[in-house]
């Protein structure tokens, strides 16, 4: 799976591809391989992606190496890989979980697209991007801080009680500021993040 380098909401993406994948966006390295070289256009299919106000089917399109013969889909940043949810929907279950409301009571209560997620589904979703967090937390920081070197870093009474509070703060501070990063929210970009540096690593 290789994923956009570019930012997209669900409709800029389903705008961006309406004619098919822009030539400029086709994968320029293979994530099987690593062999840098344009991978042929390989077909498409369709996938219905769930946000909290709407449900889309988009296209995702595929490539094949000429070096390898592997095939990858080139995936959009607002879901994750094997998800229907999008990352909006997960960041409503942790603003709430930061605000003290245990995953029952968001079970019961979050409205989404595509109606009602178990509470089981709510602390798989949980367990995971927490894990990722204590993995990553000090590039985050590191990346967040290049972005915007002058972050407002609040104290006192204001002071965030846990870190992924302090990166939602932080996060909306460098939205505001630097333009192309307004649609995108914390845990979509820091999966980008992820799959970017999987990329480069491997």
């Amino acid at each position: 799976m290789s994923l956009t380098e570019e930012i997209w909401t669900v409709q800029s993406y389903i705008k961006g591809f309406i004619n098919g994948c822009p030539n400029h966006l086709r994968p320029m390295m293979c994530p099987h391989c690593f062999e840098k070289v344009m991978l042929h256009k390989h077909g498409s299919y369709k996938r219905t992606v769930y946000t909290l106000l709407e449900a889309f089917i988009i296209s995702i399109y595929r490539f094949k190496c000429i070096k390898c013969g592997r095939a990858t889909s080139l995936l959009p940043n607002f879901v994750m890989e094997h998800h229907q949810a999008a990352w909006d929907v997960k960041e409503a279950v942790i603003h709430q979980q930061l605000s003290g409301v245990a995953l029952l009571k968001i079970a019961e209560d979050l409205v989404t697209s595509a109606g009602e997620f178990s509470e089981k589904t709510l602390w798989r979703w949980s367990k995971s991007i927490h894990d990722e967090l204590r993995d990553s937390s000090s590039e985050q920081w590191r990346i967040i801080l290049e972005k915007l070197p002058h972050v407002k870093i609040p104290v006192g009474p204001s002071k965030p009680a846990r870190e992924w509070s302090w990166l939602f703060r932080s996060w909306e501070q460098v939205r505001s500021t630097i333009p192309g990063f307004m649609n995108i929210g914390l845990l979509a970009w820091l999966y980008q993040i992820k799959r970017s540096r999987a990329v480069t690593v491997g």
